[in-house]
């Protein structure tokens, strides 16, 4: 899967750990840089090192945490948020490539969206069902 998204992304001159900061700075949060890492699956120098080129071409920024004024936050800019729509695509299309050649993935899909829904609810929704 790797393989597919990195060749996928390339067309737009994204890495695969670039494409990972953008998909989890996407939720508006902000993120500490060690929740980063560990999301990118990156050693932390080598994601400061990534962090500071997308910084410099303005795809995310850094703020002081507003509860904690020791840590700092990563958030995705407006321009980071337009680089994630479009390799977004890219990235969706090779999933949807590597499942679909695999055997049986559609019904696996299909039982995990069914276990997601069960388990969104709650305990009473699911109790008085039954």
């Amino acid at each position: 899967m790797t393989r597919r998204l990195a060749a996928a992304l390339e067309a737009e001159s994204c890495s695969v750990e670039e494409w990972r900061v953008l998909a989890l700075l996407a939720d508006g949060r902000g993120h500490t840089m060690s929740d980063v890492a560990d999301y990118a699956l990156m050693p932390a120098p080598s994601l400061t090192k990534l962090v500071d080129r997308m910084v410099s071409a303005t795809l995310v920024y850094r703020r002081k945490d507003p509860g904690d004024g020791r840590r700092v936050l990563v958030y995705l800019s407006a321009r980071g948020r337009t680089r994630h729509r479009a390799v977004s695509v890219l990235a969706r299309q090779a999933q949807e490539q590597v499942l679909g050649e695999l055997p049986g993935v559609r019904e696996l899909v299909e039982g995990l969206a069914r276990l997601e829904f069960v388990l969104e609810r709650s305990p009473e929704q699911v109790t008085a069902e039954r």
